[in-house]
């Protein structure tokens, strides 16, 4: 019976494996609302699907504000069910957390998530140092992204 499994375990280890969802790379940015706003948006659909990309917004009918983009390195990630955000903003000393829903998201190669309206009221404000976590059921981690500064040695 354990021979069984083993063989189970190494005939399916490539396909487990290439589920795995990882983030490439990531980065920040400050958009209006007319940058992040596809022009079919105007006529009532929606903000989340964009062709290449996922957007995901803290406040989809207020899509101004910063946006954490990710490069998602396998798209198939659908058993990810939410984003946590920690963030050190250039004003005060404590960290923002947010998390978001993508339970249920076709995820494309970019992720863009938005911290929009008065999650993040001001474009003076800069991320200083920040950490992106991809979550699966029960919160499990799937792939994370920190930014240099969280990264620096203390």
């Amino acid at each position: 019976m354990n021979r069984f499994k083993l063989t189970a375990l190494l005939l399916f280890l490539p396909f487990i494996q290439s589920m795995a969802v990882s983030i490439e790379s990531a980065y920040t940015r400050y958009y209006e609302a007319g940058e992040i706003r596809p022009i079919r948006q105007y006529f009532g659909a929606s903000l989340i699907g964009q062709g290449f990309r996922t957007v995901i917004a803290s406040q989809p009918d207020k899509p101004k504000g910063q946006y954490f983009i990710a490069k998602l390195d396998d798209v198939d990630a659908g058993s990810a069910t939410s984003v946590k955000m920690t963030i050190f903003p250039s004003v005060g000393k404590d960290p923002l957390e947010f998390t978001l829903n993508i339970s249920g998201e076709s995820l494309r190669k970019w992720l863009y998530l938005g911290l929009t309206g008065s999650d993040w009221p001001d474009p003076e404000i800069q991320p200083m140092a920040w950490k992106i976590e991809l979550l699966g059921p029960g919160d499990s981690l799937l792939a994370e992204w920190k930014s240099f500064l969280w990264e620096m040695p203390q």
